[in-house]
C-alpha cells in the first residue's frame, strides 16, 4: 500500500535511498557488533530493547548522545564495533526481497539514483559491491567521522554540496532520521514500513508518502513495476 500524506506529486529527478532498512536487513550484523563491542569495553548497563537504537544513527554518536559515553570511550568502543562489522557483520545482511527489481526499474523509469546513509562511507561501498549493486547507484554517500560528518542531515548537506543544484529530490528511508534529514535539505520524503522504524515515528517526522514494500516504492518512484 501506498500512503500520500500531504498531496505532494511523486515525479522526481533524483532519489536518494538509505541503507540499513530500506536496502538492506542488516539486522543481525549490527546488533552483533554492537554485543561485541559492549563485551570488548565491558559495558553491561544496557537491557537487549535498547540494541535497536543503534539502527538508524551513527554508532558513535548514539553511544555519546543515548548512553552517556565521552567522545574518547565512544571512539574506543566503535573500534570493537567495527572490528566486528568488517569482518562478520557485513556479511550476515540480506538484501530485502524485491529491493533490487524496484531500485532497477526507478533507475529505468530515466531518475537519478543515489545512496545516502549515516553508516560510513568505505562501509557503505563495500555493502553494495559485496551484493553486486554498485550499477544501480550514481553515487554513494555516506558518514566521513574525520570531516566531522556523521548523521543523516550532515550527510545529505555534504552530498547536496557535492551534487550542485539538486532539485526535485526525495529521501527515501525507514527511520525518522531519514525523514528529518531529508526535509533539511529540503527534500521531500518517502518512509518505508518493511524497515526499523515503523508508521508512527514516520508520520510523526513528517513523511510525505509511506510505502509498505519495496514494490509499493517501485510503483511510487519508478512508475514500471507491473
Amino acid at each position: 500500500m501506498i500512503r500520500n500524506l500531504t498531496g505532494k506529486n511523486s515525479r522526481y529527478e533524483s532519489v536518494f535511498l538509505d541503507l540499513d532498512g530500506t536496502i538492506t536487513d542488516s539486522y543481525q550484523g549490527m546488533y552483533n557488533g554492537v554485543k561485541y563491542m559492549f563485551g570488548k569495553i565491558g559495558f553491561t548497563d544496557y537491557d537487549e530493547s535498547s540494541l535497536k537504537g543503534f539502527f538508524g544513527p551513527a554508532v558513535v554518536q548514539h553511544l555519546v548522545k543515548e548512553f552517556g559515553f565521552a567522545a574518547e570511550k565512544a571512539d574506543e568502543a566503535y573500534g570493537f564495533y567495527k572490528e566486528y562489522y568488517l569482518s562478520k557483520g557485513i556479511f550476515e545482511s540480506r538484501l530485502y526481497e524485491g529491493i533490487e527489481e524496484a531500485v532497477e526499474k526507478i533507475r529505468a523509469s530515466g531518475k537519478a539514483v543515489y545512496l545516502a546513509t549515516a553508516k560510513p562511507e568505505y562501509q557503505a561501498v563495500r555493502i553494495i559491491e559485496h551484493f553486486g549493486l554498485s550499477r544501480l547507484f550514481d553515487g554513494v554517500f555516506g558518514a566521513i567521522h574525520e570531516e566531522g560528518i556523521f548523521g543523516k542531515p550532515e550527510v545529505l548537506k555534504r552530498t547536496v554540496e557535492t551534487l550542485g543544484d539538486v532539485k526535485n529530490a526525495v529521501m527515501v528511508g525507514d527511520r525518522f532520521y531519514d525523514i528529518e534529514g531529508g526535509k533539511s535539505v529540503g527534500f521531500d520524503t518517502v518512509g518505508v514500513l518493511y524497515g526499523y522504524g515503523g508508521i508512527e515515528e514516520l508520520t510523526e517526522a513528517g513523511c510525505d508518502f509511506l510505502a509498505d514494500s519495496p514494490r509499493d516504492l517501485c510503483v511510487l518512484l519508478g512508475r514500471a513495476c507491473q
